[in-house]
C-alpha cells in the first residue's frame, strides 16, 4: 500500500468506521480514539497490507480495540448496593 492509497483509505473508511464503533459503544470520545488507533496500526503495517483487503483489516482492528475498551470498563465494579 502506498501513502496515497493510505490517504484515500482514510477518506473512504473513517466515517463508516466511526459509525460502527459509536453504534456499539455509545461513547464519542472512545470512538474517536479507536478510529485513530486503528489507522495508526494500519500506518505501522502499511507495507504488509493489500489495498484489496484493507476494509476488512480496518474493521477487524477496530472491533478488537472496541472489545478491549469494553473489557477495561467492566473491570471496575460499582459498589453502590454492596453492604
Amino acid at each position: 500500500m502506498t501513502t496515497k492509497e493510505y490517504n484515500e483509505c482514510v477518506s473512504e473508511h473513517a466515517d463508516g468506521l466511526f459509525r460502527f464503533v459509536i453504534k456499539n459503544l455509545n461513547d464519542e470520545f472512545e470512538a474517536e480514539n479507536i478510529v485513530q488507533n486503528t489507522f495508526e496500526k494500519l500506518w505501522v503495517r502499511i507495507e504488509h497490507i493489500d489495498i484489496k483487503t484493507v476494509k476488512a483489516y480496518l474493521y477487524k482492528i477496530a472491533y478488537h480495540e472496541m472489545i478491549d475498551v469494553m473489557r477495561r470498563s467492566n473491570r471496575f465494579l460499582t459498589l453502590d448496593n454492596a453492604s
